[in-house]
């Protein structure tokens, strides 16, 4: 084939054409680093030259040999010219000086040790290098780019909801001294209609400050204390105010906000968007509202969303009627336009039958949510594929998913619900590495996948390819959150959660489950030294309290909670949201607070008669 944007032999553009005729590895290469904006960052190519290399099936494991025994002339063109266009892309990242020899059937080894050395040296580098940038990044500056993250993924396939977009646009524009209120059931499309709206106010006014926080997507975000402050501080930056007199007490905060959002002007106004505020936490009674303000300042408008709840009340009764707007289900043309779009993101289609089946079960309730799980189970059909009859709702489909998954054709029961619980057990989420390592120590898991598997593993632990075959099936449903100093796995969707915790944690096997996560953390060491520096295990001191109260462990729970070392350590390191004069300076603001959420949590459950 040519270049690529050119036509080859078979009338296909070399891009199209690769795939039928490139190797897998070239294909890889392709994506991995020619087709990645920044690979002159964090791609290395190590080309290796062998001299004596003999033209016979002797070679085949270095040399690609013909049908007739010979080098075969077009591999090595296209080897060639794969070389070539890494060099002009990578630069001075390809690294060429090793050189060997072919002796006595095989080739010399002594270029082996500083190859390895080099590989090292240079993904070291941009290994240490991105953990330093996360490590100095300022946390507010973190959580906000945490919420755009978020946000640009909910209105990424964005359609429909136009007369909603106006009512927010206006308001924005309009005059008026309150909140506006989207009010809708969940897997209404409320954050992807936020989102939007949002993209939408920074197009059409340059000049507005805006902040925008999507609760529950970061811990920060679902404790009203955590949030008030973090939004005090980004407004105050974006307004070049003082944060050094900004409170850390809720009562005070509370207080302090509108004088906070008072800062807006006629030259520089301020958005806020507050989505989800029902799923902020109990702490400080946080869903009852009084934080926030009926009457705004001048130039401030503040737009928030919620699901049936308490807030759903206290907004109805708070704002006037021109301030409200109820989500009503998304009208089946909208839905096609959504699916349409999916499909052609996915590189995938639908006989008119099974797009019917699709568009007729999500017209009886228009919930996006629905359409979602709808579009995830019709991709996997064939184009023969008779007629699958659809759940009607989405704790339906979503259950028709978990049954599909835990077929013994596919991962079976028990991979399933236990990777499913402990995901939902978790407090913050779980990392890939410790949801393998949970599922491995936890004996039912582990057996079943000895009982079911073809091979026995060289050490007692669950192959990351049985982790990763369950995870390509339930990407789809999950997303990823900065917790902990790390980024977690959770549900995409909430309501995923709940049929989950319905399923899978009910009873005496949410209680193991919370136990075995309880014996898990609290075998980790509490602190590690790394070329002399101390650090906390952040994961232990979020995770293990939680993990114990809800396992009912109840001398466990007794003993974290007054073991010195345990306390200390979780005022002094957790939840750090303000570094500004850099580790000396730190304004610790989060980790005592953490703390009196644990004795709360433990002393709202602890029996009275231990």
């Amino acid at each position: 084939p040519g270049p690529v944007g050119t036509v080859g032999e078979q009338g296909l553009p070399a891009s199209g054409l690769a795939k039928y005729v490139a190797s897998a590895t070239e294909q890889e290469i392709e994506a991995g680093a020619l087709e990645v904006p920044d690979a002159e960052k964090h791609v290395f190519c190590f080309f290796r030259s062998i001299s004596g290399l003999p033209g016979d099936q002797s070679a085949r494991g270095y040399l690609d040999i013909n049908e007739a025994g010979a080098p075969d002339a077009e591999a090595q063109a296209r080897l060639k010219d794969l070389k070539a266009r890494l060099r002009s892309r990578l630069g001075a990242n390809v690294h060429e000086d090793y050189a060997c020899e072919w002796r006595n059937g095989s080739i010399t080894a002594d270029h082996l040790e500083r190859l390895c050395e080099d590989v090292w040296r240079s993904l070291s580098g941009i290994i240490l290098g991105e953990m330093t940038q996360l490590a100095e990044m300022d946390p507010v500056d973190k959580e906000v780019s945490d919420h755009e993250t978020f946000g640009r993924e909910r209105a990424r396939v964005f359609f429909g909801r136009e007369a909603a977009l106006r009512r927010v646009a206006s308001y924005l524009q309009g005059e008026g001294s309150g909140p506006f209120a989207l009010f809708g059931p969940s897997g209404s499309g409320k954050s992807a209609l936020m989102a939007r709206a949002l993209e939408q106010a920074r197009q059409s006014d340059g000049r507005a400050a805006i902040a925008a926080r999507f609760c529950g997507a970061t811990p920060f975000s679902s404790d009203i204390r955590a949030l008030l402050e973090s939004l005090c501080r980004q407004v105050t930056r974006s307004f070049g105010g003082d944060e050094a007199s900004i409170p850390g007490e809720f009562k005070e905060l509370v207080e302090e906000f509108p004088k906070r959002l008072a800062q807006a002007g006629p030259g520089k106004p301020l958005f806020v968007f507050l989505d989800a505020l029902d799923q902020l936490a109990d702490s400080h009674n946080g869903r009852n509202l009084t934080w926030l303000p009926a009457a705004l300042p001048d130039h401030v408008r503040i737009v928030v969303s919620t699901a049936p709840s308490e807030c759903w009340d206290v907004l109805k009764k708070r704002l006037p009627e021109t301030g409200q707007l109820e989500l009503q289900p998304m009208s089946s043309s909208e839905g096609g336009r959504i699916l349409d779009a999916w499909l052609k993101d996915a590189g995938r289609t639908l006989q008119p039958g099974q797009r019917g089946e699709v568009l007729e079960k999500f017209s009886k309730n228009g919930l996006p949510l629905y359409l979602k799980f709808a579009f995830e189970e019709a991709r996997n059909w064939k184009s023969d594929t008779v007629k699958i009859e659809l759940e009607p709702e989405v704790d339906g489909m979503i259950r028709q998913l978990f049954a599909r998954l835990s077929a013994p054709s596919n991962h079976g029961a028990m991979l399933v619900s236990s990777a499913l619980a402990y995901l939902r057990a978790a407090k913050n989420g779980l990392t890939e590495d410790e949801i393998i390592d949970v599922l491995s120590r936890d004996a039912e898991v582990f057996g079943d996948f000895e009982k079911r598997a073809f091979f026995r593993p060289p050490e007692p632990k669950l192959p990351v390819v049985v982790w990763s075959r369950f995870y390509f099936d339930m990407e789809p449903y999950l997303n990823e959150r900065s917790a902990d100093g790390t980024s977690l796995l959770g549900f995409f969707h909430r309501q995923m959660g709940d049929v989950v915790e319905a399923e899978y944690l009910a009873g005496e096997r949410g209680t193991r489950i919370h136990a075995s996560l309880a014996d898990y953390f609290s075998a980790q060491p509490l602190f590690a030294v790394e070329e002399g520096r101390k650090s906390a295990n952040l994961r232990k001191l979020s995770e293990l309290p939680f993990q114990q109260v809800h396992g009912r462990l109840w001398d466990k729970v007794y003993e974290t909670l007054t073991d010195f070392e345990f306390l200390e350590a979780k005022c002094t390191y957790s939840g750090i949201i303000h570094a500004p004069e850099g580790e000396s300076g730190r304004k610790l603001y989060g980790g005592v607070y953490e703390l009196i959420e644990d004795y709360q949590r433990a002393l709202a459950v602890f029996p009275p008669d231990e």
